[in-house]
């Protein structure tokens, strides 16, 4: 490439991320606009405390408990357990023998 085009290429992109920076000043002066106009401060407040609020027992209940070596029993639903896997071989196997005597 030549020199030129290399300088219009970081010329535009450093047009673009200044461009980008702009747009994403303006959008959060008019989310905090808008936040300010629908609710007072009060209603904010409890807003924000009831999230935070509902954010913590909802991670109190879906996080695994320890109960000696095992989590909690949905943790291990997906666990390796060699007595599924030798079911299901001795049932390929089965069904092999059967496809292999036709």
């Amino acid at each position: 490439m030549k020199r030129s085009t290399i300088k219009t290429i970081i010329i535009l992109v450093a047009l673009l991320f200044i461009n980008i920076e702009a747009a994403n000043a303006g959008l959060i002066s008019k989310l905090k606009l808008y936040i300010h106009h629908e609710f007072s401060m009060t209603e904010l407040f409890y807003y924000s405390l009831g999230l935070i609020t509902l954010s913590f027992v909802s991670y109190v209940i879906a996080a695994p408990v320890s109960i000696g070596r095992e989590k909690a029993s949905w943790m291990n639903y997906y666990r390796y357990s060699p007595l599924k896997y030798q079911y299901k071989r001795e049932t390929v196997r089965k069904i092999s023998e059967i496809l292999s005597n036709r």
